[in-house]
């Protein structure tokens, strides 16, 4: 099967969580035989040069990117109430890239058009002109529900009434997308049910992220860690950057006023002023963080402090990769199928959140047995190798 996978960035280096969903999307159907042609856009905010990412293309993958700036500025964002459009996906859509697809499709025949995320999906009326192959949306997240959620906790009037425009507009073209593709992918079962739930009755599968397990050898006993706590996540992204604000302001000073001892590995690369401010002798900042496994290693416990999102949150599933013991809110672990108190606690207020990192740092016995149900958790519901199989299957009944 020859499929047409269109990404709003470049997934090698894998660098975060969709960077790492769209690199498993590729290689778990790559493990199982399909040829894969992958078209993405090269922006400036995560630009990749040539020179980084071509060694780390899987043998036999088809690959192409365009240069374009979706770079958001206040200008371009108040310009855009005037349209009319969602300003969250509009700004993906770039005439070089379009003359780049048009070329793609009409040079080969796809039997699959694969769509990685809402914001692909500004390309559909192009494909349809120049392809009959049925088009999939990946669905990464219930956009809209990310951003109203977000709305519901931003402190500022004017950008909270600015968000409420474009959670508007982007539900309506999220709808409309849904009606429009062939098919929909969801990563969690949680966003299929939301999306059933308005109306839609396209085919869908739920097929989550996955990984290959020999990426992810078992890290070592945390005993001798560096630090007690890590945090890492891409703080450009405004849901992680408001988690991690409320951690350090309402959760943190009640972790050290318990255990005054504590250390703090906090990494994420774009740190507003807000977190460099709260550098210590106890919280240690990392903007930039080479190697994650290395990082993730230096500490006992992860945090996963979000308090909106949606879809699955691929660095807590590389956290259960590498039995990784993690506290996430309930929205930070939404997605992913856990066992509360055995692979993850889940705690919603600063106080809970607080109490139950104490307990997972004094309670050696309790961190271990977490730490092994994690992994055995992983390896039993995230082979990439066997969901790629099951897309497959799912595209088979389209073509």
């Amino acid at each position: 099967m020859r499929i047409l996978i269109l990404s709003n960035k470049v997934p090698y280096p894998a660098k975060d969580g969709s960077s790492i969903a769209i690199r498993s999307m590729v290689e778990g159907l790559m493990l199982n035989d399909a040829k894969v042609h992958l078209l993405s856009l090269n922006t400036k905010k995560h630009y990749r040069h040539p020179a980084e990412f071509h060694s780390l293309l899987p043998k036999g993958l088809e690959f192409d990117k365009v240069d374009v700036d979706t770079d958001i500025s206040p200008w371009k964002a108040f310009l855009n109430l005037l349209s009319g459009k969602a300003y969250h996906v509009s700004r993906f859509l770039q005439s070089n890239f379009k003359a780049r697809l048009k070329e793609e499709l009409q040079n080969n025949l796809f039997d699959i058009v694969q769509l990685e995320g809402l914001s692909m999906a500004v390309y559909l009326p192009l494909i349809r002109n120049y392809s009959n192959a049925p088009v999939v949306l990946r669905a990464h997240n219930i956009e809209f529900q990310i951003w109203d959620r977000h709305r519901q906790h931003e402190k500022s009037f004017l950008k909270s009434l600015y968000l409420a425009i474009q959670c508007k507009r982007l539900k309506r073209f999220e709808q409309r997308v849904f009606d429009k593709v062939d098919a929909s992918l969801f990563i969690t079962k949680q966003d299929r049910k939301f999306y059933k739930s308005l109306g839609h009755k396209q085919q869908s599968l739920v097929a989550p992220c996955g990984l290959n397990p020999a990426d992810y050898p078992l890290q070592e006993d945390d005993e001798d860690a560096e630090f007690d706590l890590i945090h890492l996540a891409s703080l450009d992204w405004m849901p992680n950057q408001q988690g991690a604000i409320w951690f350090l302001n309402e959760v943190w000073p009640l972790v050290l006023e318990a255990r005054p001892n504590t250390r703090m590995a906090f990494g994420g690369r774009n740190m507003p002023k807000e977190i460099i401010e709260k550098s210590s002798n106890k919280l240690w900042l990392y903007p930039e963080v080479k190697d994650a496994q290395e990082f993730v290693a230096k500490g006992k416990v992860a945090v996963v402090p979000l308090l909106a999102g949606s879809g699955m949150r691929i660095k807590l599933l590389e956290y259960l990769a590498w039995a990784k013991v993690t506290i996430s809110t309930s929205i930070g672990a939404e997605g992913i199928d856990l066992e509360e108190n055995k692979e993850i606690l889940i705690a919603d207020d600063a106080e809970s959140f607080a109490a139950g990192i104490v307990y997972l740092l004094d309670d050696n016995r309790a961190r271990m047995n977490m730490k092994n149900a994690a992994r055995r958790f992983f390896e039993a519901h995230y082979d990439n190798k066997k969901l790629g199989k099951d897309i497959l299957q799912f595209y088979g009944t389209l073509v």
